[in-house]
């Protein structure tokens, strides 16, 4: 299956690097480098996707793949072929990618994450909220039981109680998760976390 031409997508940071960022989130903005001091001053390609409403729906009862399922199938073929390409181009042969997801994305790029396997080592969930509905929940819980790259969950305090149990929930169901929660921040931007999360997931590329 091809990747799909309806998933906005673009590339900053240093083509042809080693290292691959994927960064996953619902909105155009998603699309832009959040912090590019913090970008520049690392050895990485990020591929950045930003995903449409529509493309993240899973009604119950829908009959067929869902929107969001098909989504998750044409990110991993995404991801997938950047690897390979940025594989030919790197001198290092790259096979493994770190991938940020952030907000409401994070469903759909936790399916790609299983559909993926061992091609993601690392993982950033950034501003996320746990399923609502307890079917959701252990339909997600099943699913990701088995995901083995090493992640980091990030919220913010202020939401009153459910940044920190939507953190405690994705860190009980990862098998690899740790949180760090961000003191004085409510809905929790990228830009003010970036450097923070390319520490973790782009590990030992900071430019001499």
């Amino acid at each position: 299956m091809a990747a799909d031409s309806r998933l906005s997508h673009h590339i900053f940071g240093t083509p042809g690097s080693g290292r691959l960022v994927v960064l996953v989130g619902a909105g155009i903005g998603v699309a832009l480098d959040p912090l590019p001091v913090e970008t520049a001053a690392r050895d990485i390609c990020v591929l950045a996707v930003a995903l449409g409403d529509a493309t993240m729906e899973d009604p119950g009862g829908y009959g067929s793949e869902t929107p969001a399922e098909q989504t998750a199938s044409w990110l991993a073929q995404l991801i997938r072929q950047t690897l390979e390409q940025t594989a030919a181009e790197s001198e290092q042969r790259a096979t493994t990618a770190g991938l940020v997801i952030y907000g409401r994305a994070v469903d759909v790029a936790l399916r790609a994450v299983v559909e993926l396997g061992d091609a993601i080592d690392r993982l950033a969930l950034i501003g996320v909220a746990a399923p609502q509905e307890p079917l959701d929940r252990d339909d997600l819980a099943a699913l990701i039981a088995g995901v083995n790259a090493k992640a980091l969950v990030m919220n913010g305090q202020r939401v009153e109680g459910a940044a920190a149990a939507a953190a405690a929930w994705y860190r009980d169901h990862l098998p690899s998760a740790r949180v760090e929660m961000v003191p004085e921040a409510s809905e929790l931007s990228l830009s003010a976390v970036w450097g923070r999360v390319l520490s973790h997931v782009a590990p030992g590329t900071i430019r001499r």
